[in-house]
């Protein structure tokens, strides 16, 4: 029987939807190869963990100064050409990195590229919402988030396997060579999203552009909220297998099984979230996800063997995931329809921004206190956030229940 209720649903997203799945699966198939295979390059160049750093730091700065920006330029021109500029502009960005081998060049082609990604970033929330319904929305964010996870972990097999097998058929002179016709790959399949994108019928509201930008009165006690729930998860996560590694003494062959673990783990509790949040509402289903992943990371502060730090692992990085097809339900579904680029734009800024605070306190707080000391106080922070989205969250009398137009499962 939820076999077929899931057809029937995902039979009602509509041929939009589907069209730009396809283009997202373009996106997530070839970013996900080049983000595995890049850094492996740059250390065949010589780079050491400093430029590393440098690097990936320029990246995540350029998303930050791209992220409001292009929030304004999607309500300003459209959704549809920012994308399909984006799916032109940012592979041709990418083809250009693993040519320049210097660390000036690589942090100047870092920050463009991170700028270049904010089209995807800003523009996937709105763009999926303005081809599904409040009825399919979760549903939607559901597919489209564990098709983007189950794409990355085909994405790392492949990156590791491909270079390889190109080295070994003599089509490229050397590892760095085989290396860089994989990224070139990588970027091609990034551009063919553009096809499917332009065959996309996007739905036209009526809405008119506004003249002056400003943020939904939704987002004020929005915002809040999720950085809290930002902040405790943006702080294990960067150093998760460094605390399997040292902390729980793993080797590295079953750091690998727990991050497989909880790649599996996630696919699967995100495709049950509609089922959740049609039975618990937005607002409720989202702290329920929140408060398991507190109660998660309490038991990883307090894992005496390694196998109950890899299923508490798996656990709150499962729930985690979860959480997100109903948050970015409850965002594009409370704000109005002509500010959900602005929106989202503002919910990436606050995401890099948290993360980045997040992972630089967490690191400091880890050397200095131990990680059973921060993990719990990262597990207050997150039933905290839990009891924010209900407080912060949840419906007025007058407003009709969000959690009766989510997808019937």
């Amino acid at each position: 029987m939820l076999r077929s209720d899931w057809a029937a649903a995902c039979r009602g997203l509509g041929n939009g939807f589907w069209t730009f799945f396809v283009a997202a699966l373009c996106f997530d198939l070839g970013f996900s190869i080049y983000m595995f295979l890049y850094s492996l390059l740059l250390l065949d160049f010589g780079f050491n963990e400093q430029q590393l750093g440098l690097v990936v730091g320029a990246m995540t700065l350029g998303a930050m100064a791209g992220t409001l920006p292009m929030g304004v330029l999607a309500e300003r021109v459209g959704l549809r050409r920012v994308l399909l500029t984006g799916f032109v502009v940012t592979p041709a960005i990418a083809a250009l990195r693993p040519f320049f081998p210097n660390e000036r060049a690589q942090i100047v082609l870092a920050f463009a590229t991170g700028l270049a990604l904010c089209f995807w970033q800003v523009c996937f929330s709105p763009a999926t919402a303005s081809l599904t319904t409040e009825k399919n929305r979760t549903l939607a964010f559901s597919l489209m988030l564990s098709t983007g996870i189950a794409t990355g972990a085909l994405g790392g097999l492949t990156g590791g396997w491909l270079p390889g097998w190109i080295e070994h058929m003599h089509l490229a002179t050397g590892r760095a060579d085989a290396k860089r016709v994989v990224l070139l790959a990588c970027c091609a399949i990034f551009a063919l999203g553009a096809w499917p994108l332009a065959r996309v019928r996007w739905q036209r509201t009526g809405i008119e552009p506004r003249k002056v930008l400003k943020f939904d009165p939704f987002l004020y006690r929005y915002l809040p909220a999720l950085a809290l729930w930002t902040l405790a998860s943006g702080a294990i996560v960067p150093f998760a297998q460094v605390f399997l590694s040292r902390q729980m003494h793993l080797t590295l062959p079953k750091i690998g099984e727990a991050f497989s673990m909880a790649q599996i783990a996630e696919v699967a509790t995100i495709l049950l979230a509609p089922i959740v949040f049609r039975r618990c509402g937005l607002v409720a289903g989202i702290a329920y996800t929140q408060a398991a992943g507190g109660l998660a990371l309490a038991g990883l502060a307090r894992a005496q063997t390694a196998n109950a730090a890899m299923a508490l692992y798996a656990g709150f990085m499962a729930v985690h995931w979860m959480s997100g097809p109903g948050i970015y339900s409850l965002l594009m579904g409370r704000v109005a329809e002509a500010g959900r680029s602005m929106a989202s734009a503002a919910n990436n800024f606050a995401l890099k921004l948290c993360e980045a605070i997040a992972s630089a306190v967490a690191g400091a707080a880890y050397v200095r206190f131990g990680y059973p000391t921060v993990l719990g106080t990262l597990a207050a922070m997150a039933l905290l956030s839990s009891a924010a989205f209900v407080v912060l969250l949840r419906e007025s009398p007058g407003r009709r229940a969000i959690a009766g137009a989510v997808t019937e499962c």
